[in-house]
């Protein structure tokens, strides 16, 4: 096989990854925006992360659920700037069946962010993959 051959094959092979993690974040998304509640909730503190040089932040959300449970619960999604400063108010999506199971209410820190950087990263490859095929034709 020729050396243009393993790039076509590799470029596809990262497009089909890229494009396949990017497509599961979407739908993992979509499927609990179908199912999550979505209340007020205000930031009651920050807790630090430090990796690499740099900190983000993960918040403790407050908020209480449609049957009047008082809930806190802090999203698996970290930031810097942090989402709102403590006492801010955002908006919650959590699950009724798992209430301390939250996401904001945002692109940005809900999920679908990157689901799109993913799944562009894979339309890139595959758009290079198929101008290299077009072009050595």
């Amino acid at each position: 096989m020729s050396t243009t051959a393993w790039i076509v094959l590799g470029f596809g092979l990262i497009a089909l990854v890229f494009g396949g993690i990017g497509a599961g974040l979407l739908v993992s998304e979509r499927e609990f925006r179908r199912i999550a509640h979505r209340v007020p909730g205000q930031v009651v503190r920050l807790r630090p992360h430090h990796d690499d040089g740099s900190t983000t932040y993960y918040p403790t959300i407050r908020f209480v659920t449609a049957h009047g449970q008082p809930v806190e619960a802090e999203p698996r999604v970290s930031s810097n700037p942090p989402v709102a400063p403590v006492g801010g108010a955002v908006t919650v999506l959590y699950d009724p069946a798992a209430p301390t199971r939250i996401r904001l209410d945002s692109f940005w820190h809900g999920g679908s962010f990157l689901g799109v950087l993913f799944a562009g990263i894979g339309v890139t490859f595959l758009a290079v993959d198929l101008v290299m095929v077009l072009v050595n034709r």
